[in-house]
């Protein structure tokens, strides 16, 4: 598709026909240089748990020996061995 630039103040625009705005969900747009020229992506939006899913598998190994550690701890094992107690008590600091 061939498109000519329009000047807009000091800086060119480029017109998107909405067809392509809507097929490619270009609402909000990614501009990156390549060797051949401009590439025109969708900005990918991630919310903020897909962001702290990232964190987190980032840091996997390190949370799994803490875990590890800690459920070794006797005072931890007494913990959830009382029927009192049950998984929602517990403790996220390993986590943060």
């Amino acid at each position: 598709m061939k498109k000519t630039l329009i000047t807009v103040g000091n800086s060119k625009a480029l017109i998107i026909p909405a067809e392509l705005i809507k097929k490619y969900g270009l609402d909000v747009i990614e501009i990156k240089e390549t060797e051949k020229g401009l590439l025109i992506t969708p900005l990918e939006r991630t919310d903020e748990f897909q962001e702290e899913l990232k964190r987190l598998r980032r840091y996997k190994e390190e949370i799994y020996d803490k875990m590890a550690f800690e459920a070794n701890e006797k005072e931890i094992q007494t913990y959830y061995n009382n029927p009192d107690n049950d998984i929602s008590d517990i403790d996220l600091d390993i986590i943060e």
